[in-house]
């Protein structure tokens, strides 16, 4: 059992024995493979729809404490003797931006990745239709698997549809709308100290209402 080196991933790319399509030989690297934005992402604080439309819209900012999903362009087909795992790039890493995948890609795996995004950074990060934002890595396998990948991913072209309506169902704040209030007050002087004055005056009344019960 080992990781395929360049040449190797070239070779079986080119007898279509592993499937990388579309294959680019730019993002091919020493051991891996760099993974690029696809068409479409997922993102929960979109008012309209969760659904962003990355090959028109070209560019997506992922905010502070948002959560996004986004969808491999490539398509991947393995065979059964060959297992893969995958993780971020480093320049995006660096930025804050982690990944919540499961990074296995188990043998017969066939279809596009889902990736799931979290921003840590102080800053909004910006991806592209096409950038490259994660690298795959490809295990030769010592014998092959009896049965290949069969799980609900299999096959995938697009986002299920529970993921979906998982974005779409919600509730409540999230850590990238707090992180947006939080800035709104610090820009604004006066209301953050309205917002002072009120914590204070909620404080007053509570400690006057157990004083003369």
């Amino acid at each position: 059992m080992g990781v395929l080196s360049d040449r190797q991933i070239r070779e079986l790319v080119s007898k279509k024995v592993l499937i990388i399509d579309p294959f680019n030989e730019r993002l091919l690297n020493p051991a891996t493979y760099d993974l690029t934005v696809g068409a479409r992402a997922l993102k929960s604080t979109r008012a309209e729809s969760p659904v962003v439309n990355l090959e028109a819209e070209r560019v997506m900012a992922i905010g502070t404490g948002e959560f996004v999903e986004v969808l491999t362009r490539e398509r991947l087909e393995l065979p059964l003797d060959i297992c893969a795992r995958f993780g971020m790039r480093s320049y995006f890493t660096r930025k804050g931006l982690i990944f919540f995948s499961g990074p296995q890609v188990d043998p017969g795996f066939k279809g596009n990745l889902v990736i799931s995004l979290f921003n840590t950074g102080p800053r909004p990060i910006v991806l592209k239709y096409g950038d490259d934002f994660c690298s795959i890595e490809f295990t030769r396998m010592e014998e092959p698997s009896e049965k290949g990948y069969s799980g609900p991913y299999q096959g995938l072209s697009d986002f299920p549809s529970d993921n979906i309506e998982f974005i779409m169902g919600a509730k409540g704040i999230t850590l990238y709308e707090v992180v947006d209030v939080m800035k709104a007050l610090k820009s604004d002087v006066k209301w953050m100290k309205y917002l002072l004055g009120l914590i204070l005056a909620g404080i007053v009344a509570e400690i006057l209402s157990r004083f003369f019960r």
